[in-house]
């Protein structure tokens, strides 16, 4: 990898009736312009990409304007193009043969059991695939823009359904009896849907209450599931996305941590060259992001340090009382670092590009194991936090895009699966990979914790041993020398006490367990891994490693963001 990354785009998915009525055709594409437009000029760090499966109507009327301004248009099919062709005939197949020819397309491979022999006549094969279809179009959109009558139907892979999936997560011809706990009550990303209301040839008007033509946004909210304005929460996730975008901007591209210095995987597996491209660029910026953090806390702390010493000479040293104003430079100097970092978002970056990082790692390597999720219906995103936490919503959003084409493969065709290079690269053994990773920074952290101790214990013992001094030969010291001691009795205090909270902080011990545990599971997984007699049973491993990795780093996040920010207390107060 030797360019920064591409930006992560804006991905829209299209479901809607091949049946409009053509004198709503004109309206309706002012509609679609009108929608790009509102997403370009508030998100205009976030280039739009569109999925269209190329259906007639609404899938190539928003082809066809995603086109002309440019987007980049993905025709996403729900079997071979030769197969799927067979559904339409004449002036729509010339149609059909045209729009797939204007962009890259996209076949979702065979779902399990089917054979291109039954797909080719209408029966459960081909239900199945349009499901897949569904399902696979609204786990991987960040919006779903639908053109509907807004009426319930049970057309497998219809409007409704891959609507109904996208805010429900319900499919069950595909995955039956898998979908969204009805005591699930928290709010997640993956649920927006654009409406434009519309009519059918077939039908007629839209579901009473909809006017043809008006447009609303469509949300899993109980309280006010459809709003005229994008809602506030789902803002955030995109404003979120924009700004990983523009940092990005500043990645220099000569990434240091590879996820497989191996040539051949960028020729075998393209697929998956997107995640360790976006890999790079989330490492080098929590990297990046964790240095300018971790300096501004010693910063700002060395503040309070150099403040006690101010207070001290003026307190305690005859003619020292210019020191007062050392004194008040130091205690305006820290809050102004804090409220710098606390502007600049130092931690909160880290802290985001961080676990985004180890999440794209984790994706990244389930496709190169070609390992699958056990529901069919789910995909790597919906393991990060299992879909919950609205605010981390746009990690998985960024997961969503980079893992689309590694998504729509067969990982029993092609590209060929490469266990050797997962098992080297990612879990590794004691010199390489994240057994090794963990090992060497579980002992690094450990001694970091033994200086802490060791600054702390020290200090103690020699403001116990200034005390007795000061109480049992107090006459015999001079005065001056008297001063000084005094001095260091409230200055190690300060110094044990700073380095303590500087450690807690950090969260050094918490890392130390953090990595003492990481370490255990991967030597656990390589152990199982050596003894693995299948395939199958090794990419279940893998599965399983990949979910005790991402659930370690999401709680890990969760534990940080509760820790308030350095001189929030003393600002407060």
């Amino acid at each position: 990898m030797s360019n920064p990354p591409d930006r992560v785009s804006l991905v829209i998915g299209v479901t809607g009736h091949r049946d409009l009525v053509p004198t709503e055709v004109p309206a309706i594409t002012l509609q679609v312009e009108r929608f790009f437009d509102t997403l370009e000029a508030e998100f205009p760090d976030l280039p739009i990409m569109v999925l269209t499966p190329l259906a007639e109507g609404a899938d190539r009327l928003v082809g066809d304007v995603a086109r002309s301004r440019g987007y980049d248009v993905f025709n996403l099919l729900p079997m071979p193009a030769s197969i799927y062709e067979l559904d339409f005939e004449g002036e729509s197949l010339d149609e059909f043969a045209e729009h797939k020819g204007a962009g890259e397309v996209i076949e979702l491979p065979l779902v399990d059991g089917s054979s291109v022999e039954d797909l080719a006549h209408p029966g459960l094969a081909r239900d199945l695939q349009y499901a897949q279809l569904g399902v696979y179009l609204a786990a991987h959109s960040h919006i779903l823009l639908a053109v509907w009558d807004g009426k319930p139907s049970q057309a497998t892979g219809g409007t409704a359904q891959v609507i109904e999936f996208h805010q429900r997560d319900i499919v069950e011809l595909l995955a039956e009896h898998q979908q969204r706990s009805h005591l699930d009550f928290a709010d997640d990303e993956s649920d927006l849907v654009f409406h434009i209301v519309v009519s059918r040839t077939e039908t007629g008007g839209p579901t009473d209450g909809l006017v043809a033509g008006e447009t609303q946004w469509l949300s899993r909210d109980d309280q006010q599931p459809r709003t005229d304005e994008l809602p506030s929460r789902y803002r955030l996730v995109f404003q979120r996305m924009a700004e990983f975008n523009r940092d990005l901007a500043s990645a220099s591209g000569d990434y240091t941590d590879a996820l497989a210095p191996d040539q051949e995987t960028a020729m075998e597996n393209p697929s998956a060259q997107p995640i360790a491209s976006l890999y790079g660029g989330a490492d080098e910026l929590a990297i990046s992001y964790g240095r300018r953090f971790q300096r501004s806390i010693i910063a700002m702390y060395s503040t309070v340090l150099f403040g006690g010493l101010s207070f001290i000479m003026y307190a305690d040293f005859v003619g020292q009382d210019e020191m007062i104003f050392g004194y008040l430079a130091f205690m305006l100097i820290g809050p102004g670092i804090y409220l710098f970092m606390r502007n600049r978002q130092w931690e909160r970056k880290y802290l985001d590009y961080r676990v985004l990082a180890e999440g794209l790692r984790v994706q990244f390597y389930w496709a190169l194991a070609g390992v699958d999720m056990v529901n069919p219906s789910r995909f790597s995103h919906d393991s990060f936090l299992q879909g919950r936490d609205l605010e981390l919503g746009w990690i998985r959003n960024i997961m969503r895009y980079s893992g689309f084409r590694a998504d729509s493969e067969s990982h029993k065709g092609q590209p060929p699966i490469r266990l050797d290079l997962v098992r080297r690269y990612w879990v590794g053994d004691d010199g390489e990979g994240q057994l090794g990773y963990y090992g060497v920074a579980a002992d690094q952290k450990m001694r970091r914790l033994i200086i802490t101790s060791g600054i702390a214990t020290a200090c103690f013992i020699a403001g116990i041993f200034v005390v007795i001094l000061l109480a049992f030969f107090q006459n015999s010291i001079g005065g001056s020398l008297s001063n000084y001691m005094i001095a260091l009795m409230g200055l190690l205090p300060i110094m044990s006490g700073l380095r303590l909270t500087y450690s807690s902080r950090m969260g050094e011990q918490e890392l130390v367990a953090q990595y003492a545990h990481m370490k255990r599971i991967f030597s656990n997984a390589k152990r199982l891994l050596d003894n693995a007699e299948t395939q199958s049973e090794a990419q279940e491993i893998l599965r399983e490693l990949g979910e005790a990795a991402l659930d370690e780093n999401a709680q890990w996040i969760l534990r940080q963001r509760e820790r308030p920010l350095p001189g929030g207390e003393l600002m407060q107060g």
